[in-house]
Parts: structure tokens; sequence; C-alpha cells
């Protein structure tokens, strides 16, 4: 079962049964099937959940949403998916969650089990390596490519779930503690309530104090990489980085300087 606690305009919802767990639909969507931004106009259409942006997070977000029987509409400024960016490294924390909703064996069947982490020095001395088996038994480590990630998560959601080429202009909290959205293209929206999840390079982001994002890389061997199965990290004087295989024929590395 199911159980929703308002605190308007936020949600907080609670699962009570093993995942994934199945409930009748809690909202409908007012106006559902007129998704395609629209022109200027004084209408302001009517949502019970908005999601502002379609990334990991915010994709993940609906699913969840989904899965309790939760419609939300999802706002993306870019004409499609933004499906650049190389891959993350996802624990057993993580694959519990896209268990949960139902995304997980998708993802499994395509990128490899890492096995095990070693971390060096600078001048390549191995100062730990360990397996992730032995540490714990439970464990399951992939790098998972952002791309694959986000068609996937978004190939779950309902048909028109996802509201592309409509990027937030103005945010206004009305007086019944609804949220008014009002988009570049002059479409206004009146929320129950809003998710915000739109990037590092987010208004909201810069303001609140967040650092510049730090650059990572996707590397390419076409006949194959020669790695082993390890998440490697390296260790210096004001130096951090690491690398970890995806498949058989990609690395995922970053900088973090």
């Amino acid at each position: 079962m199911a159980t929703t606690t308002t605190t308007s305009p936020f949600v907080f919802l609670k699962c009570h049964t093993s995942p994934p767990c199945h409930t009748e639909t809690l909202f409908t969507r007012t106006s559902y099937k007129a998704i395609k931004p629209q022109s200027q106009t004084d209408d302001v259409r009517e949502e019970q959940v908005v999601v502002v942006g379609a990334g990991i997070a915010d994709l993940a977000t609906a699913l969840s949403l989904h899965r309790l029987g939760v419609l939300s509409l999802v706002l993306e400024q870019a004409e499609s998916l933004r499906t650049g960016g190389t891959s993350l490294t996802l624990f057993k924390n993580g694959w519990m969650v896209l268990d949960a909703i139902g995304a997980a064996n998708d993802l499994r069947t395509q990128f490899l089990e890492i096995q095990g982490m070693v971390v060096k020095s600078v001048d390549g001395r191995e100062l730990r390596a360990f397996n992730f088996k032995q540490e714990d038994q439970s464990q399951e480590v992939r790098a998972v490519e952002r791309r694959v990630l986000l068609e996937t998560l978004a190939s779950q959601l309902p048909r028109d779930s996802v509201q592309y080429s409509s990027q937030l202009q103005r945010i206004e909290a009305s007086p019944n503690g609804d949220t008014l959205l009002e988009l570049v293209d002059g479409s206004k929206l009146l929320a129950r309530i809003v998710i915000e999840c739109d990037g590092i390079r987010s208004p909201i982001a810069k303001w609140m104090g967040f650092p510049e994002p730090k650059y990572v890389g996707l590397a390419s061997y076409p006949d194959a990489q020669y790695f082993g199965p390890r998440v490697n990290y390296i260790y210096g004087r004001r130096l951090r980085a690491g690398f970890v295989p995806v498949s058989p024929t990609k690395v995922y590395w970053s900088n973090n300087n």
C-alpha cells in the first residue's frame, strides 16, 4: 500500500510494500492530451505535479511517481532528450532504486559488472585494492552510459509525459498555495506541486553557491579496452582522478583537480 503526506507545495511518497508497488491513481491530469507547448495565450493549464528538467533525477522522479499511480508532467527546454555526457557508476543502492521503478533489468544486460577497486598514487604505486563482493556479497557495481539511462527511464513513462521546447521563464506562488509557471513562449501552467531538477547550470543552483562543474570524459577503444573490471582512483598533491570500464570498448574517466 502507498500513502501520501502532503504539505503544499510538496508531496512525500511512502511505499510500505516491497518494490515495485502498485496503487490506484492518486491524481489525474487536467488536459492530459494538451502536451505540446502552446502559442501566446492567456489560458492557464492546470497540472497536479510538474517536474522541471528531463535529466536523470527528473525522469527517475517522474517514473517513481508513475509507479505509485501519480501522474506528472516533465518540462524540458531542449527539443529532445539531452543525451550528451558520459557515464556514472552505480552501486547497489542505485540498482535497488532502479529495481523499484522497474528500469534495472533493461540496463543490466548492457553494462559490465565491476568486480573491484584499486587506488594508486600519482607515481603508480598501488595504495589499496579490494574486491566488492569480498567487502559486501550483495554489492553490485556497474558504470552506465548516461544516454542509455535517460532513454530507458523516458521509455517507461506514459506517452506525452515529457513536454519538450518548454523553458521556464517565470515562477510565482499563487494565493491558494499552487505555483504558476510561465514558459518563454508565453504559455502558463498552474501546478499543485513543482519539483525542480534542472541541472548544475540552473540559475537557482548558481544562486545557492554551487561550484562550477568538473569535466569528465568517455574514452572509446575500437578494438577493446584493456583495463580490468575495477574502479581506479589516482591520488596526488592537488590531484584526484579516476577511471572505470563501462563496456568492452569504453572507459569512463574524470579529473577532479
